[in-house]
């Protein structure tokens, strides 16, 4: 038989569980009630009821780009969330694609303004990288100071006004640029600038002034005056003489000719009235030399007024002063004589 002593032991085991499994339902059934009450005391981040729902899109498809190394299009997002809500983040962003691009003056002035900004700053391990980026974009560009006189003149760089430093400095990326200066009354220059990074130079343009354009002055204007008549060319008559020597020729030739022809034709008026006593046999070769005599005195007689009317013709003499010059001016070709009179 078991005594009361020896059943108490197994007893408590029993109870201690019940206890334990009521203990335990009594926090399953608070707690969580509890742990609501205290949730509820704490603000919800800013960002899930505060945040522009466009500004969140931007922010993400930016990043999504930036990923996938598109660089243009991320940074055209960033600048549209930095429009929404400019702060450190959007100014980091826009600097590091631009850094990315080699735009390394536009990575310069927005990442020195992401390190600055207050509005959702960057925490410290984006600031390190955001210092990093900006310590390496001051190597690729240089800083000048320009002294141009006169003051007002108007600067072009590569065909846009420059957009200068607060402390008035002008800074351009790595590469060749062209730096046009222009000032009215003034010479204009451009002057080539080669930016080899990390260094600060100064640079001094001096406009120089445009020449004056000279004005006549009434006492030295040219007085009009009678238009004096040119002396008359001076003409050569050696053409002229030499065609009348050539006609004179032909004249004595055709004179020879004429004779020929007359002694032929008394031998031949012989040949048809003989005297008494003569006996004409070569009538026929006679007649032959004396067409031949009569053709050569007809040609050369031809011939021999043409050279002399050509020669008088081209005869030059020189006009009196006080007359208006005329001439009669002619050319001779193989087709003929061709004349004109000129005034």
């Amino acid at each position: 038989m078991y005594s009361r002593t020896d059943e108490q032991p197994s007893l408590f085991p029993a109870a201690r569980r019940i206890a334990i499994a009521l203990v335990a339902l009594v926090l399953v059934m608070f707690l969580p009630t509890a742990h609501a009450a205290d949730k509820g005391t704490q603000p919800p981040p800013a960002a899930d009821t505060t945040e522009d729902p466009a500004y969140l899109k931007a922010i993400e498809e930016g990043l999504a780009e930036y990923d996938a190394h598109h660089f243009e299009e991320a940074r055209s997002l960033f600048r549209r969330a930095h429009e929404i809500s400019p702060n450190a983040r959007t100014f980091r962003g826009i600097g590091v694609t631009s850094f990315e691009l080699r735009d390394y003056v536009t990575a310069v002035h927005y990442l020195s303004a992401a390190l600055k900004e207050e509005r959702k700053p960057l925490p410290p391990e984006k600031r390190k990288h955001t210092q990093g980026l900006l310590d390496r974009s001051h190597m690729f560009v240089d800083v000048y100071t320009l002294t141009i006189s006169p003051q007002n003149a108007h600067v072009i760089v590569d065909g846009h006004a420059p957009e200068y430093e607060p402390d008035g400095t002008l800074m351009l990326s790595l590469g060749s640029h062209t730096l046009d200066v222009r000032a009215h009354g003034m010479v204009a220059r451009s002057l080539p600038i080669d930016v080899h990074g990390g260094e600060k130079k100064e640079l001094s343009v001096t406009l120089e002034p445009l020449a004056p354009e000279p004005v006549a002055s009434p006492e030295a204007a040219p007085v009009a005056t009678a238009a004096e008549p040119l002396p008359p060319p001076v003409m050569s008559n050696v053409g002229a003489a030499a065609w009348l020597i050539a006609g004179g020729a032909t004249a004595l030739l055709s004179g020879g000719a004429g004779y020929y022809l007359y002694t032929r034709q008394t031998q031949l008026d012989s040949c048809h009235n003989p005297a008494p006593g003569y006996q004409c046999t070569n009538e026929s070769s006679i007649k032959t030399w004396r067409n031949v005599a009569l053709g050569t005195t007809i040609g050369t007689g031809a011939a021999a007024l043409t050279m002399a009317l050509i020669g008088i013709l081209s005869w030059h003499s020189a006009p009196a002063a006080s007359q208006t010059h005329s001439a009669l001016d002619c050319s001779v070709s193989p087709l003929g004589i061709a004349c004109g009179r000129s005034f």
